[in-house]
């Protein structure tokens, strides 16, 4: 079956605006907020209080997202169903958990996790035939990725995860072309998005010396081909986050983006550059950065007839 099958005939085509973006931006604040105060009622309360916190948090978004949908609010209907299936994939999970299928203190592969995983892509399926949201597929392609990576972790021979986010991100942005290309491309977005990620961060985990960063640049490169080519901007923007990693590596030492922002994370500049220098080069690759942008503007000029 083609992967276009799955999706509704027509889509939500939500218009990019202020209003829209808070609304995107509220859900997300709200997952947040509500996932971890229903860990924190577990961990007050007992297993089975997350089961039934989450069912009702599940309820309350899918009432929500009606309440919306029927006052012509679609927008943040598609949200509010999106968070409902987070939600009922919570509940699946905590009803295993005090079962004592499924033990979220064991980090190893457990095949009650197909099951949380099986019915969370089916939730999302569903809702996305009820509400045609786009949001929708973006729980359908981390699930996947998810999924395949798990089944890697039984494999005994090394970087299996690594090498199936691979395949899983490449076969996910090929699904994201083949449904743009059947005229569905607002369902196409998370596809490519999730799938750029999926590849791209594989790549990054996969890479330890100097020739391996050197692709990783020149992989940059090529994702900001395919966002011209695709004239997807998540591309765009996941090469741009390539070049400045790839910056990164070979101007500081032991340093990375994220780095800067984890607790974990440390690093000193290499003895080797003075600071000067290592400011110098990331003014030369953001000068690439922008030089990359206007290229992008003049082939988009020529295009237009």
């Amino acid at each position: 079956m083609d992967v276009e099958q799955l999706l509704p005939a027509d889509a939500l085509r939500p218009r990019w605006s202020s209003a829209s973006a808070l609304v995107y931006l509220g859900g997300f604040v709200i997952l947040a907020a509500v996932s971890a105060l229903l860990g924190i009622l577990s961990d007050d309360h007992g297993d089975w209080a997350l089961v039934g916190y989450s069912l009702l948090a599940c309820a309350a978004a899918l009432v929500l997202a009606l309440a919306l949908e029927q006052s012509g609010r679609a927008v943040g209907a598609g949200v509010l169903a999106t968070l409902a299936v987070v939600f009922f994939t919570l509940f699946v999970a905590g009803l295993e958990d005090g079962l004592g299928i499924l033990d979220f203190d064991i980090d190893d592969y457990q095949p009650a996790t197909l099951v949380v995983e099986g019915l969370a892509i089916a939730a999302s399926l569903v809702a996305l035939r009820r509400f045609r949201a786009p949001l929708l597929v973006l729980p359908i392609a981390v699930t996947i990725w998810i999924t395949v990576v798990d089944l890697g972790s039984i494999a005994s021979w090394g970087d299996a995860g690594e090498v199936l986010s691979l395949l899983t991100g490449a076969a996910l942005m090929a699904a994201g072309v083949a449904v743009d290309r059947a005229g569905r491309d607002p369902f196409g977005l998370w596809l490519h998005l999730v799938g750029g990620i999926a590849f791209g961060g594989a790549v990054l985990a996969l890479v330890g010396s100097d020739v391996t960063w050197v692709l990783v640049g020149l992989l940059s490169l090529v994702y900001v081909a395919v966002a011209y080519l695709l004239a997807r901007s998540s591309y765009a923007v996941l090469g741009t986050i390539g070049i400045l990693a790839t910056t990164t590596y070979f101007t500081l030492d032991g340093f990375s983006i994220l780095g800067a922002f984890l607790p974990f994370g440390s690093g000193q500049i290499d003895e080797g550059l003075d600071p000067w220098q290592v400011a110098l080069s990331f003014v030369a690759a953001g000068l690439v950065i922008l030089l990359l942008g206007i290229v992008e503007e003049r082939v988009t000029a020529l295009r237009r007839p």
